[in-house]
């Protein structure tokens, strides 16, 4: 049996990101439109003022964001920034790693996020929400082990300015 082959995104389409917490309910929906995708990296923008769809209800981000999910790794990266301003904060989400497929981005998100702001102060957040899910959803100590390293993984390309903190 052929293993199956990344599903390459077209630049100019949209897609809708489709994440999840760990027990399969929805927790976020929202409209991208693909800037590139070379089957590991998967570019994509946002702009300021759409509707994204939470599990708290309709919200709408004042700040237009391009966003860097990798098929391989267990984060993803938006870089945020007001209209006509310049970069505001990269926002990192610690999730599972994406499926993409034709018009969608799915994940699983695992609560953790890495706050990084342009003068390079890193914060990592949410880790009691962390803890609270993963005892109530019965996180695997794989899934723990995972979620902890990529938000380290986050911290460290942060510090010493790698992609795409080094795209300010």
């Amino acid at each position: 049996m052929e293993p199956e082959r990344a599903c390459v995104l077209t630049p100019g389409c949209r897609v809708l990101l489709r994440a999840t917490k760990y027990d399969g309910a929805p927790h976020w929906i929202q409209p991208f439109t693909v800037v590139s995708d070379d089957g590991t990296l998967l570019v994509t923008r946002y702009r300021a003022r759409t509707p994204i769809f939470t599990s708290r209800g309709e919200f709408r981000s004042p700040y237009d964001s391009t966003v860097y999910f990798w098929r391989d790794r267990w984060y993803n990266v938006f870089r945020l920034a007001r209209p006509g301003c310049g970069l505001s904060l990269w926002y990192c989400n610690v999730t599972t790693p994406p499926v993409v497929r034709e018009g969608t981005i799915e994940y699983v998100d695992l609560d953790l996020d890495v706050a990084v702001h342009p003068d390079g102060c890193v914060r990592l957040l949410d880790e009691d929400e962390f803890e609270e899910n993963r005892r109530r959803y019965g996180y695997p100590p794989e899934v723990v082990e995972r979620a902890r390293r990529a938000a380290e993984e986050l911290a460290e390309l942060a510090r010493r300015r790698g992609f795409p903190f080094s795209e300010g």
